[in-house]
């Protein structure tokens, strides 16, 4: 079964990557605005594939303006967690610069308007910050603050220099968001591990069950008193609450 669904999943990237490539060539001008429905659709097809059920799922609040740009803000668990969130929300994503030198797969990661990040330089991460700020309006753009992944039962702190997007930005809303697997601890992202080691856990499972639950939204309006401390707190508190108790 691990097997099957392994190089199936591995066929249907490839396809994919080449279908990107093709509409990178026709459309070139234009595929960074349909990057975010293109992943949506791929990360859709790829939960099929990998047999993830999403239990539930929250929607976006009705009372968050899009236009104004949302930070969807989520603790990180797996290499599943961007197909999930995709899926559900037409997101893009914040990644760690390594992503960006994968083979293919980090050519399209640039091809869709992933954002990159090397973690270990201030000058770079103040760089990102501006960037995702000045871009953020009409988007979901998804930020996994934990800077690395844990198991939701023992997840790690937030770490609070991506929030700076907020001041910069007004109107940017953070909506706190919390990814819950079954199969947690069987398919959480260890440090020991490269990127396919973490897809061959999640294709030995059978199946996959998953949650998300969505926090109350968060604006810059309601902190001006506070420190970005304080916003990175309030923060991991609302979505490390939701992570409490069993499945």
């Amino acid at each position: 079964m691990r097997s099957v669904k392994l190089i199936t999943f591995i066929a249907f990237t490839l396809v994919a990557v080449f279908i990107l490539f093709v509409l990178a060539a026709l459309l070139f001008p234009w595929i960074r605005k349909l990057g975010p429905a293109l992943l949506q659709l791929y990360s859709r097809i790829c939960l099929w594939i990998l047999r993830v059920r999403v239990d539930a799922a929250e929607p976006i609040p009705v009372g968050v303006a899009k236009d104004k740009g949302i930070i969807l803000i989520a603790n990180h668990v797996s290499a599943l967690d961007i197909f999930l969130l995709s899926s559900l929300y037409r997101t893009l994503f914040l990644s760690k610069e390594e992503v960006k030198h994968y083979p293919i797969i980090g050519i399209a990661a640039r091809l869709i308007g992933i954002y990159f990040l090397k973690r270990e330089s201030p000058f770079d991460r103040h760089r990102v910050i501006r960037k995702i700020a000045s871009q953020s309006n009409g988007r979901i753009i998804t930020i996994f603050p934990q800077g690395t992944t844990s198991p939701s039962d023992n997840p790690l702190p937030f770490k609070r220099g991506i929030f700076k997007t907020v001041e910069l930005n007004h109107g940017t809303i953070l909506l706190p968001a919390a990814v819950r697997y079954r199969e947690d601890r069987a398919i959480a992202w260890r440090r020991d591990q490269i990127l396919i080691d973490n897809v061959k856990a999640v294709c030995a499972q059978k199946r996959i069950h998953v949650k998300v639950s969505i926090a109350e939204p968060m604006s810059i309006s309601d902190y001006t008193d506070k420190t970005i401390d304080d916003v990175c707190l309030v923060a991991q508190e609302r979505v490390f609450s939701r992570l409490k108790g069993s499945y």
